[in-house]
This record gives structure tokens, C-alpha cells and sequence, in this order.
């Protein structure tokens, strides 16, 4: 049942990424009125886009560790600290390099990724 839930998380990922990010995202990104977020409206398009293409991310991460809880337990929650922590890093890089360090969530992102990290090498 696992492989099951985790093939509808990638389908789900991959449906929404592709058709929600064009016929969703980039219908509202090329408006004329779309608002100034950060300084200019590319960094409004790019927080959209991001944001969106984030929340499939996130569902591929939570695919992959539905497989490797399915194929054994043993190290499981190591493995999910450590695949979150990786795909926080991530976000928080992406978010960093792409909006020059305008849209804060990398101030959260790296301590988040940095905690599950240290938890789980067992270092908290």
C-alpha cells in the first residue's frame, strides 16, 4: 500500500507542477497587474512560481521515504530527518540565490534544515 500511496504522490507531484504551473502560474504571471512582492515584479513572479513548484518538491521527498519505509523500517527516522533537512537546504538555497536574498524564508529554511539535520545525526 505504501508503493501505491507513493506512485499517487508522484503522479499528483508531477500533474501539479506541470498543468498547475502552466495553466495556473504562468496565466497569472504574465498579467500587467500582477503586485510588486520584494522590490520588482520579477521577484513576485519568481515567489510564485517557487512557491509553487516547492509544495511538489516537498511531495516527491515524502514519496521517496513512503518506498524506503516500505523496503524496511530499520533507520527510518534517521532517513526522514536527513531527507528533510536535505530538501529544506534546498528550498532555502534556492530561495537565497534566486531572490538575492530578498524573500526571508531562507532565514528559516537553513535553521530548519540545519535542526533536522543535527537530529538526525543524534546530535541534539
Amino acid at each position: 500500500m505504501l508503493s501505491f500511496a507513493a506512485i499517487c504522490l508522484v503522479l499528483v507531484s508531477a500533474m501539479h507542477s506541470w498543468l498547475g504551473g502552466r495553466d495556473l502560474i504562468d496565466p497569472i504571471c504574465r498579467l500587467p497587474d500582477v503586485p510588486v512582492i520584494l522590490g520588482s515584479r520579477r521577484n513576485a513572479v519568481l515567489t510564485l512560481k517557487f512557491g509553487w513548484h516547492f509544495l511538489s518538491l516537498i511531495w516527491m521527498v515524502l514519496a521517496a521515504l513512503l518506498l524506503r519505509l516500505e523496503m524496511s523500517a530499520a533507520g527510518f527516522p534517521q532517513l526522514s530527518l536527513l531527507a528533510l533537512a536535505a530538501q529544506f537546504g534546498v528550498c532555502g538555497a534556492i530561495a537565497l540565490i534566486a531572490s538575492w536574498g530578498r524573500h526571508l524564508s531562507w532565514v528559516v529554511f537553513f535553521p530548519l534544515a540545519l535542526a533536522l539535520a543535527a537530529a538526525g545525526w543524534g546530535l541534539t
